[in-house]
């Protein structure tokens, strides 16, 4: 007896066309279908929380995470704000294990972006540890992070780089363990893999 064929249900709803380029370009694709359903193009897709866009900038998906991080601030400001009988302790704790992994999902990835785009994200842990110690205006970023020991964004995503792409490496797929082979910089840009900074130099010789 034969064993029953697994069925495959599509959403062609939620099915989405992306062409990944830079620069720009007359190519005008043909329509696809599936199931008879024309299937959208589209300039940015959101796939797992990660909002790709079309040119691979990240524009949108940081400004994605800035909106869910201040809205999560909201919630929380009783407990981190000036009125807070929380300890700092606590405080960090909360901001290390709830705050800052909003500001940094999927960073492996989309760490890779312009270093404006990154400032953006730096600029709301700055803003939120300045809440967190009540800090005045005249105090510096750079001292509060010391103070704390609390590393910058780029340096945090580095480590959460490093410890992702040394978790794939024996990976038994190897469409994921490969993904530490495309390491090679040839001009303007990178691999996701070069945030951990164990790859070629992120600027041409």
């Amino acid at each position: 007896m034969l064993p029953s064929l697994l069925s495959l249900h599509y959403n062609t709803d939620k099915t989405k066309a992306i062409i990944f380029r830079k620069g720009c370009s007359n190519f005008n694709p043909t329509n696809l279908e599936l199931f008879d359903e024309t299937i959208e193009w589209v300039t940015e897709v959101k796939y797992l929380g990660l909002i790709i866009d079309n040119k691979l900038t990240f524009r949108q998906h940081i400004s994605y995470l800035k909106e869910k991080f201040w809205a999560k601030i909201y919630l929380c400001l009783p407990l981190i704000g000036r009125n807070s009988s929380l300890s700092l302790e606590n405080k960090l704790i909360l901001f290390k294990q709830v705050l800052r992994p909003i500001l940094t999902y999927a960073a492996p990835i989309w760490g890779l972006a312009a270093p404006s785009n990154r400032k953006k994200v730096q600029i709301l842990q700055n803003k939120l540890l300045r809440i967190i110690v009540n800090a005045p205006w005249f105090i510096r970023n750079s001292v509060i992070h010391s103070d704390l020991q609390i590393e910058s964004i780029d340096d945090h995503i580095q480590k959460l780089s490093r410890k992702f792409f040394s978790g794939i490496v024996d990976h038994p797929n190897n469409l994921i363990a490969d993904q530490t082979d495309f390491t090679e910089f040839t001009g303007r840009y990178r691999y996701p893999y070069t945030t951990t900074k164990w790859s070629l130099p992120l600027k041409p010789p």
